[in-house]
């Protein structure tokens, strides 16, 4: 599938091409290089640089890693700044939000070897489709969350979120701008993949407690996370293959990074 392939993802790729060639774009990653210490015009990519662009882990060549006043690393401020420039774009997309990132440090759009991240673009430009259930349970505390929550109005929430994903696991996250045609050309270019997410819960007993079966769901969770984690070092399409031969899960490429980026940050806070 090529990059634009739907009316919607070309829209997407006409604001990202617009927005790139701002003068605020352009102002934002001389000033995020001069705080992050990288030379004006960024540094340039060597073969292995180019060969790990999918390892976000690792520091690449030449990048300056002397700890800066203040108590911040500079990959760590690049990450901070980078996220900021990365709210004016029109998505929050995996995709185009490295291509910045990358821009920065190398002063390039490696739009071809990216390919990797290609198809979390074509699961969110327009619209963006979701196992919603598997991610709250990513997100949702492990304990009783009458101990974790204090606030009433927060365990309402969250009993109120349970009960909808309850009936409806999948979800459709709409763009503000998309249109009638944009929407309905996203859901037949992705049918098969809502139909496989919703395959997942097909054979729920809606009788049944929500709450019973969420114990066993955030085990399996959990202990997937942790063999992704353990794991992290390897390329993320080694580790889907890791984790569908030994444990019999299949998850995409995008799926993998944000479970490694969400573990890494818990260990952080530790």
């Amino acid at each position: 599938m090529e990059r634009g392939s739907t009316r919607g993802e070309k829209k997407i790729l006409l604001q990202f091409e617009r927005f790139v060639e701002t003068d605020f774009f352009h102002q934002e990653v001389k000033r995020i290089r001069k705080v992050t210490g990288l030379p004006a015009k960024g540094i340039e990519p060597t073969a292995e640089d180019v060969t790990n662009l999918s390892n976000f882990f690792r520091v690449p060549d030449r990048y300056p890693i002397k700890k800066k006043s203040g108590g911040q690393y500079p990959l760590k401020t690049l990450n901070i700044e980078s996220r900021k420039l990365q709210d004016a774009l029109p998505i929050s997309n995996v995709y185009l939000s490295w291509l910045v990132k990358y821009y920065i440090i190398f002063n390039r759009f490696f739009y071809d070897e990216l390919k990797e991240l290609e198809q979390y673009f074509h699961t969110a430009n327009v619209c963006e489709i979701t196992d919603a259930q598997s991610e709250f349970d990513e997100y949702a505390p492990s304990e009783d969350p009458d101990d974790f929550y204090g606030s009433y109005s927060i365990r309402a929430y969250i009993e109120m979120l349970e009960n909808k994903l309850w009936r409806y696991p999948v979800a459709l996250r709409i763009h503000a701008d998309a249109s009638q045609r944009d929407i309905i050309e996203f859901i037949k270019e992705h049918w098969g993949e809502i139909q496989e997410y919703q395959s997942r819960y097909g054979d729920r007993n809606k009788l049944s407690s929500f709450k019973n079966s969420k114990t066993k769901t955030n085990k399996e969770t959990k202990d997937r996370n942790a063999f992704i984690y353990k794991h992290r070092n390897l390329p993320s399409r080694e580790i889907s293959r890791l984790l569908a031969d030994e444990k019999g899960m299949y998850l995409d490429v995008g799926h993998i990074l944000k479970i490694i980026s969400l573990e890494k940050q818990k260990r952080e806070k530790k």
